[in-house]
């Protein structure tokens, strides 16, 4: 591992390390994964336990100090593309945003927001239910754009704390918008939906939590209503250092996946698609 010493003691990579870096981060989750490997997981930690302070973004994801992964902050910090100040964690907080897993989230907002453009060219109303919805910052940037449309939010988290966070963020538009703190496994919402969306709740869960959330899911639409949840990809090129410095696992899914779990949920095939940001790395599965 004498590469990653070397780029841990001068501070962090440049850009002209990331290709190798990446290269030495997936040759050493491949050792790993051997059973009878010369190194182990704590020979890594020993020499990146510097860089994981809860003040770079590896950090951050290492300790989670919310107490789960994909936290409400460090989701927010993504989309703000947030860096250290201080400069022994500022490169590494560089190549982390460079990632192209923290690319595909940033690509998810903005997949949402043209989403819900799109829909607002057949209907003149919506009421959206945001299932994990998070900071909110994906609510605040679509109020900003779009401050007169009728689009109504019912947001749900199980996180008080993610909660308080977006009410405060998105604290000129609670008119439109409404939070549950709740686990969405035992939420029961009052109305039927347009549109449900999950930005990153399916990629924790095992396939029977998938196929039991999304039938339920399907029981709050309208008619027309569509279902569309979001999931990474098995092409997830981030996925090594994801776990190696984060330990941040996901359910990693393909498109072929997503399509029979929605058919075991019971959806006929011809009301499924699957679509993808830009990079493939982020997956949509849309349930018309």
């Amino acid at each position: 591992m004498d590469f990653i010493k070397k780029i841990v003691e001068k501070k962090g990579p440049e850009i002209s390390d990331y290709q190798a870096l990446h290269v030495e981060i997936e040759r050493i989750g491949r050792l790993l994964e051997q059973p009878l490997s010369d190194i182990t997981y704590n020979d890594l930690l020993d020499i990146i336990m510097p860089v994981l302070s809860v003040e770079t973004m590896q950090g951050f994801a290492f300790h989670k100090p919310h107490g789960y992964s994909g936290d409400y902050e460090i989701i927010d910090k993504i989309y703000r593309i947030w860096k250290s100040e201080n400069e022994l964690f500022s490169r590494w907080d560089d190549f982390f945003h460079a990632q192209e897993a923290t690319i595909a989230v940033r690509n998810r907002k903005k997949f949402f927001l043209k989403l819900l453009a799109s829909s607002l060219e057949s209907n003149a109303s919506l009421h959206v239910l945001n299932v994990g919805s998070g900071p909110g910052r994906d609510m605040l940037e679509f109020f900003q754009d779009n401050p007169d449309t009728q689009v109504f939010f019912d947001c749900v988290d199980y996180d008080k704390a993610a909660v308080a966070y977006a009410s405060e963020l998105c604290s000129p538009h609670l008119n439109k918008i409404n939070f549950f703190e709740k686990n969405v496994f035992r939420f029961m919402p009052e109305r039927k939906y347009d549109i449900v969306w999950s930005a990153g709740v399916f990629d924790y869960l095992d396939d029977k939590q998938f196929v039991f959330l999304l039938k339920k899911l399907r029981s709050f639409l309208e008619p027309e209503g569509s279902v569309v949840i979001g999931n990474f990809s098995t092409i997830n090129p981030t996925k090594k250092y994801m776990e190696l410095f984060g330990k941040w696992f996901l359910c990693h899914r393909s498109k072929q996946e997503l399509i029979d779990l929605a058919i075991e949920s019971g959806v006929e095939k011809k009301h499924i698609s699957v679509v993808s940001e830009p990079l493939g790395v982020n997956l949509f599965l849309r349930i018309k």
